[in-house]
C-alpha cells in the first residue's frame, strides 16, 4: 500500500473526532526515555528520535491522543510530556535471552501492558524477537501493529541479524504486521525482495529551522553514540590528518560501551584541535550544526540517520564513510561518500575543508534537499495517512 493511496482512501481526522474519540496511538520506545525527561540521562538512538518528533507532533492534533511506551530502570509509573503521555515500564529484560518461561511471561507481561494502554495503533521501531510478540499481542487484542524499519540491518537477512532461540519472531512480525515503514527506496526494494509484500516509504522527518545565520562556519563535526559501529575513532584519526581544522564531537555515552568512551576521551585529549561535548540534550544539539562547514559519519552503517538530516537543513555539506542512503549524498550533490576508504575520507574532508564557496554551493544544495524530502511535516501527513487508512482501521 502506498503513502498516495492511503492519502485518497484516509479517515479524515476530524471526522473521526466528531465521530466519537480521537484515535489512540501508542509508540512503543523502550530505549526513548533520555528525549522526554533531560534529566534522566538515559542514552537513545537515531529511532528514538524519530518517534520523539513524530509522537511530539502528532499530539498536537486533537484528532490523536498519544502514548509513548518507554523502559526504566526505576519504578514504572506515568507522566506528561507536553500533550503525550509517557508510560514507564520497568525493564525486565529482552523477550529473546532466557528459556522458554521467562519468555512466556515477559510475553503476558507485555499483553498485560499493551492492553492497559488501550491504544488502537501500536508503533515499534527496529529489528528483534520483540516485533513478533508485538504483532501477535496486537492480533489478540484486536488492535493494529505498524513495524518500522530503522536501520539497513534490520533486512541484512531473513532474520533482521536477530540471533537467539527466538530469532523467527522476527521475519514472523514482518510478516504478521499491518504495516512496515521504511526510510528509504532501498529499504522498500529490500523489503519487498524478502517479504514478498510493499512497504510504505515515510522519509526520517526534521522540522525546518530557519535560514542559517551568514556568519562564518567554523569546525568539522561528529555526532553519534559511542557503540563500536560508529568507530568515533575514525573521526580523531581524521583530526590527526588535519592540525589546523577544528574538529568538533557530541558524543552520546552507552553504558555497555564505556571503555569505549573513556577511549575516546583520553585519545581526544591528546589532541588539541579536538573538543568533546558529552550527552549533550538532542533539543541542544542543532546549535553545533549551525557552526559546522563539514558533518562527518563513519558509521559502518545506518538507516537514514538524523544527522544527516539535521547537518542538510543547516546547509552544511555532509561527508560519510561508507553510508550513502538511496545515494542521496553523491544523486543530489550534497556531500560526498569514501564508499569505505579512509584516505578518500581524509583527502575529501581536505579538499571540502580547503574551499569555501564549494561548500556554501554543496550547503545551499543540501538544505533544498532537506526542505524538499525530509520536512516532519510532510512526514507527520504520510504518517496520519496511514494511521487513518483503511487497513489500519480499528476492528469494533
Amino acid at each position: 500500500m502506498s503513502v498516495q493511496s492511503a492519502v485518497r482512501t484516509a479517515v479524515d481526522a476530524e471526522a473521526a473526532v466528531a465521530a466519537g474519540r480521537p484515535l489512540r496511538v501508542c509508540f512503543i520506545s523502550p530505549l526513548g526515555y533520555g528525549l522526554y525527561d533531560r534529566s534522566s540521562g538515559y542514552p537513545f538512538g537515531g529511532a528514538e528520535v524519530q518517534f520523539y518528533l513524530l509522537a511530539s507532533e502528532l499530539a498536537r492534533d486533537p484528532a490523536y491522543r498519544v502514548t509513548v511506551l518507554v523502559t526504566v530502570r526505576e519504578e514504572p509509573g506515568i507522566e506528561s510530556c507536553g500533550a503525550l503521555t509517557i508510560v514507564k515500564r520497568k525493564g525486565k529484560g529482552r523477550l529473546a535471552p532466557g528459556g522458554f518461561l521467562a519468555a512466556v511471561s515477559a510475553f503476558r507481561d507485555m499483553l498485560g501492558q499493551l492492553r492497559a494502554i488501550d491504544a488502537d495503533v501500536y508503533l515499534h521501531a527496529g529489528a528483534g524477537a520483540e516485533v513478533g510478540a508485538y504483532a501477535l499481542i496486537c492480533r489478540l487484542l484486536r488492535r493494529r501493529f505498524v513495524y518500522v524499519v530503522a536501520s539497513s540491518a534490520d533486512l541484512s537477512d531473513a532474520n533482521g541479524n536477530v540471533r537467539g532461540p527466538w530469532r523467527g519472531l522476527f521475519p514472523l512480525g514482518c510478516r504478521l504486521a499491518h504495516a512496515v515503514v521504511c526510510r528509504t527506496d532501498e529499504q522498500m526494494r529490500r523489503f519487498r525482495a524478502r517479504y514478498r509484500c510493499e512497504g510504505v516509504l515515510i522519509r526520517t522527518g526534521h522540522p525546518v529551522p530557519p535560514a542559517p545565520a551568514t556568519g562564518a562556519k567554523s569546525t568539522v563535526l561528529w555526532v553519534g553514540r559511542m557503540h563500536p559501529l560508529k568507530q568515533p575513532e575514525m573521526f580523531l584519526d581524521l583530526a590527526g590528518r588535519l592540525p589546523n581544522e577544528r574538529f568538533v564531537m557530541v558524543l552520546t555515552r552507552d553504558e555497555v560501551h564505556e571503555d569505549l568512551c573513556q577511549a575516546i576521551r583520553s585519545r581526544a585529549a591528546a589532541l588539541p584541535n579536538v573538543v568533546v561535548h558529552e550527552d549533550v540534550a538532542w533539543q541542544d544539539v542543532g546549535r553545533f550544526f549551525e557552526e559546522a562547514k563539514l558533518f562527518v559519519n563513519t558509521s559502518t552503517y545506518e538507516g537514514f540517520p538524523n544527522t544527516f538530516v539535521q547537518a542538510a537543513m543547516q546547509a552544511t555539506p555532509i561527508l560519510s564513510w561508507t553510508v550513502d542512503p538511496d545515494g542521496a549524498l553523491t544523486r543530489h550533490r550534497i556531500g560526498y561518500c569514501a564508499g569505505g576508504s579512509f584516505e578518500r575520507l581524509a583527502e575529501e574532508t581536505e579538499r571540502i575543508c580547503a574551499s569555501k564557496a564549494h561548500r556554501a554551493d554543496m550547503g545551499s544544495r543540501a538544505r533544498d534537499y532537506a526542505r524538499q524530502y525530509h520536512d516532519l511535516q510532510q512526514s507527520v501527513r504520510e504518517l496520519k495517512a496511514l494511521v487513518q487508512s483503511p487497513e489500519l482501521r480499528v476492528l469494533s
